[in-house]
């Protein structure tokens, strides 16, 4: 199964990533409508109990740029739904993405964890694992998702660090 794996560094320490920007619906929501350009960006639920936090989110990506085999297999609308869970105890988010298209043919997973590599600097380590079981395409579906999500994930990092640094959550 392709899979990325990717690593941003972030000024602050990994409770404020947590709670401030991957938890926190209002960094969310300007994340995905504002700097992602997503048409939809909806929490569905988001509960937080002494293990963990677990949250649903669904999304709907921009379909614009996509290849058209890719657009013929998903069809012209497009959403998915995170399911999500942050393991207090082993500080790891995992998570799975159902897909509104394509459901038993379709897997996206993965995990997220800091790595501290400073007093207020961590490292965002993410891996997304994708696996496409269709006739002819599924190569060219794991690829434009796989790229989409390299650049999703850049540009989240972008975000975040100005974030951080405009609501006065890094390091100095």
């Amino acid at each position: 199964m392709p899979e990325v794996t990717l690593r941003h560094e972030f000024d602050c320490d990994e409770e404020t990533f947590w709670d401030r920007t991957t938890f926190d619906p209002v960094f969310n929501e300007r994340l995905y409508r504002d700097v992602l350009k997503f048409p939809g960006y909806e929490l569905l639920s988001l509960v937080d109990d002494e293990d963990a936090k677990t949250r649903r989110v669904r999304i709907d990506p921009p379909l614009g740029n996509m290849p058209a085999a890719v657009k013929k297999a998903v069809g012209d609308r497009f959403s998915y739904v995170e399911e999500g869970r942050f393991d207090k105890k082993t500080r790891t988010y995992s998570f799975k993405i159902v897909p509104s298209a394509m459901r038993d043919k379709a897997k996206t997973f993965g995990e997220m964890r800091c790595e501290r590599v400073g007093d207020k600097k961590v490292v965002r380590v993410a891996r997304v694992t994708v696996e496409v079981k269709v006739f002819m395409v599924g190569g060219l579906v794991e690829e434009k998702i796989l790229g989409d999500v390299r650049n999703s994930y850049d540009a989240a990092a972008r975000f975040t660090r100005e974030y951080l640094k405009e609501q006065g959550l890094g390091a100095p």
